[in-house]
């Protein structure tokens, strides 16, 4: 169940209409960031290898990147948290349908309602919990022991990343509330972004 049933949807006026594709506009902005820490990921593995071959031949390469690790887990953070956003507006998360498969629309539209004030009570204080952290690292001049990374870097991201979920999730919320459609087809893979 992608959508509420075309019974109960409505189309959104201008001015939710506006705020709507804005909120989309930044999951999508968040969703290619995510790709490209993807693809950095990808290159500090292949690197990592790289090096772990040439250090079989020569005592002159050394045997692993230092920081590979750190920065491909702060990277890994990143990828799932900016990409969370647009991956919930395409209806791409994971998620059980066998209670909604076996609902009527009404149900399906409370349980909708339900379950996006929750998960918006619970990524708006994750947003607050990760802006904490990044403000005492801040304050505190906290790096990481590896790289000596100040850590108020790898936080914000993450901050970012679980705001603009939070964003989502109250687009969802409003969505089911005023009867809008909950899924934006445009933000999915191949999909076709319209003005």
């Amino acid at each position: 169940m992608t959508n509420l049933p075309s019974s109960l949807k409505r189309h959104p006026g201008p001015v939710l209409g506006r705020f709507l594709r804005i909120a989309d506009a930044l999951a999508l902005v968040g969703g290619q960031v995510a790709m490209g820490c993807l693809v950095v990921i990808t290159l500090l593995m292949l690197a990592q290898v790289g090096v772990a071959f040439l250090s079989k031949f020569t005592s002159a390469v050394r045997g692993d990147i230092p920081v590979a690790w750190e920065y491909g887990s702060y990277l890994m953070g990143a990828t799932f948290l900016l990409g969370s956003a647009v991956t919930l507006r395409a209806d791409r998360h994971i998620r059980l349908g066998v209670v909604i498969q076996n609902c009527g629309p009404s149900v399906v539209r409370v349980l909708e309602i339900l379950s996006s004030a929750a998960a918006l009570a619970f990524t708006v204080y994750l947003t607050f919990a990760f802006g904490q952290g990044a403000q005492r690292a801040v304050l505190m001049g906290t790096t990481s022991i590896s790289s000596q990374t100040p850590l108020w870097i790898p936080m914000s991201v993450f901050c970012i990343g679980t705001g603009l979920l939070a964003l989502q999730f109250a687009v969802r919320l409003l969505c089911a509330v005023m009867r809008f459609d909950l899924v934006n087809e445009a933000l999915r893979a191949g999909g076709e972004i319209t003005e």
